[in-house]
């Protein structure tokens, strides 16, 4: 852990529990595989400056999951207890269950993966709510009105731009919610000529961004099948990148904070 992460860590000891939802429009941008590995690293430090938590007890970190397909939960069910360095949650689009786990005392971070897919009403004008009805849709409003950060997964896919924009300007921006945009499943081997398209698309429209991509790597599409999350991955050097884009994240959001 670096020491600035430790230090934000330390800061977040003294704070109230904030709530980091991982959105977009589009499906397959990898909001599960963020929202995993972001708490693992978070749960993992938090454990590492303040003690591991005692079988009983709230652990600082919750993952926590609104999609009726519950797939966090069927990830997290995977991971050996002992390995799993947060709490988990799946809500299903159920009401009310989140705020309580934001006002719980001893919770500091709750992260949420929202649906594969945000349905919206297509004949919503510009300035009026766009996510339609539907429990799902409610159960994103109040994530949405208890946010403080909101992270927003881009890939370098071309397709996955317009949704992303979508998410900023229609859904994040009139509520007032401080987002962090994060370039997803780069491939290191495809070069960086698209990899530099999608971060000049990101800052001709003024948005905040993770300054690394995230790299995309095998190791990743198996770890749910298998039951790891990446602070427990194998040693090995694709490994130790993998921690390192994650743990990067992990300090990007707390400074965004």
């Amino acid at each position: 852990m670096t020491p600035a992460l430790q230090s934000a860590i330390d800061v977040a000891a003294a704070s109230s529990a904030y709530v980091i939802i991982v959105i977009q429009q589009k499906g397959g941008s990898g909001k599960s595989t963020i929202t995993v590995n972001l708490a693992a690293c978070m749960g993992r430090s938090a454990a590492l400056v303040h003690g591991p938590v005692g079988e009983d007890e709230d652990s600082p970190v919750v993952a926590a999951g609104i999609d009726p397909q519950g797939s966090l939960e069927r990830w997290a069910d995977r991971v050996p207890e002992e390995k799993l360095p947060f709490d988990y949650v799946v809500t299903r689009g159920r009401l009310g269950e989140l705020p309580k786990i934001k006002s719980q005392p001893k919770r500091r971070r709750v992260l949420v993966d929202t649906p594969g897919f945000v349905e919206v009403d297509p004949d919503a004008e510009w300035g009026e709510d766009p996510l339609g009805d539907g429990r799902v849709a409610d159960a994103l409003r109040e994530v949405l009105d208890i946010a403080d950060l909101a992270i927003v997964p881009i890939t370098p896919e071309w397709l996955s731009w317009e949704p992303v924009e979508f998410t900023i300007e229609r859904i994040l921006k009139p509520r007032n919610i401080k987002f962090l945009v994060v370039i997803n499943l780069h491939d290191p081997r495809d070069g960086d000529t698209q990899l530099e398209k999608v971060k000049n698309w990101i800052d001709e429209r003024g948005y905040p961004r993770m300054a690394k991509p995230i790299r995309k790597y095998k190791i990743h599409s198996h770890a749910a099948e298998e039951g790891q999350v990446v602070t427990e991955y194998k040693d090995s050097g694709t490994a130790l990148r993998a921690r390192e884009d994650f743990m990067d994240l992990a300090l990007c959001v707390e400074q965004a904070l």
